[in-house]
């Protein structure tokens, strides 16, 4: 038996995970990291941005997980 995984799932976890990373190292030196932090503060609110940066995170890794698993968005097989 194979376990067949969509890659596309995977590469969301990985970036689903590189992203929870930052949030809990926090470097502030990372450009990318403030810009994402920035748009989150504006949008939730003066000190949020790492409680709603890690949850986008664990949003998009349980999203990945369900897309590598093929969970949802199965292919149909075609008929000759």
């Amino acid at each position: 038996m194979t376990i067949n995984f969509n890659y596309i799932g995977l590469v969301i976890l990985i970036i689903g995970g590189l992203f929870l990373l930052m949030a809990i190292a926090q470097p502030k030196n990372f450009i990318v990291y403030q810009c994402l932090i920035a748009r989150s503060e504006v949008c939730w609110g003066e000190g949020n941005g790492p409680k709603v940066m890690a949850a986008y995170s664990l949003m998009m890794i349980v999203f990945g997980l369900l897309l590598m698993f093929r969970v949802f968005g199965k292919q149909e097989e075609k008929e000759d």
